[in-house]
Parts: C-alpha cells; sequence; structure tokens
C-alpha cells in the first residue's frame, strides 16, 4: 500500500518521521456529516531509504499484509466468535434466549481475544521508496 506524505523530522538509524493525510469517509468534506472522530493527520516513523530531508515530499510505503492481517483479526474474529457463541448455544439446547446470551458472550470473547492477539503483532512498518512528483 503506497500513500504520499512529508517527512517532518529525521530520526536515528536513517529514519524518518512523515506526516500522512488520512482519508475520510466523507472525502474530505467533513462539514457534510461531522462525524469524524480520528484525526486527519498521522505521523508514522518510516525506515528513509532515499535520504530524505525534513519538508520533502515523499512516497510511503506499508506492507500490505500486516495491514490486512490486522483488520481481519480486528473484525472478523469478533463476529466468527459471535456466531460460534450462537451455535454452542444451539448445541447444547438452550432456549433462543440462552443462544443470544452465548452469542453475546462470543462476541465478548472474541474481541477480547483480539485485543490481546492485536498487541503481541509486530507494528506495522513503512518504508519511504521515493519522492512525489
Amino acid at each position: 500500500m503506497t500513500q504520499n506524505g512529508v517527512v517532518t523530522k529525521l530520526l536515528e538509524r536513517g529514519r524518518a518521521e512523515v506526516a500522512v493525510e488520512r482519508g475520510t469517509a466523507c472525502g474530505g468534506h467533513c462539514g457534510s456529516c461531522e462525524a469524524c472522530i480520528y484525526a486527519n493527520r498521522l505521523v508514522v516513523p518510516a525506515d528513509n531509504l532515499v535520504y530524505a530531508k525534513p519538508g520533502d515530499r515523499v512516497v510511503l510505503e506499508s506492507s500490505t499484509g500486516g495491514i490486512m492481517g490486522a483488520a481481519a483479526l480486528i473484525y472478523l474474529m469478533p463476529l466468527v466468535f459471535f456466531f460460534a457463541g450462537y451455535a454452542v448455544g444451539a448445541g447444547l439446547g438452550l432456549a433462543q434466549g440462552g443462544c443470544v446470551a452465548a452469542s453475546v458472550a462470543g462476541l465478548v470473547l472474541g474481541g477480547g481475544l483480539a485485543v490481546l492477539l492485536g498487541r503481541r503483532r509486530k507494528e506495522i512498518t513503512f518504508r519511504i521508496t521515493g519522492y512525489c512528483r
């Protein structure tokens, strides 16, 4: 995955701090929905492969696999546990209320596991691979 950013400062060991504009669901017209709860500007450390200096506009790459894995972990694991909880409740012969309670318990368990496993995952790394044209 590639994005454009601006180098804000140089760090130790051949790394740089890069400011990246985050896309919004409303396409950057936040006045239309006023639902933005996240900062639109992110600052991330990146390996400075092209020796960019502060103020340079650069191309920033990240590993797509790490991002997709994190998204799958956060969004899919609670959903899978939700349905598994309902199936376990039904398999045990619980009434519908019991099955719903088991599915909510599965959702909470899946969410908790996603948080714990997410903390153990290695950090998503970024690399500066070129300059913007």
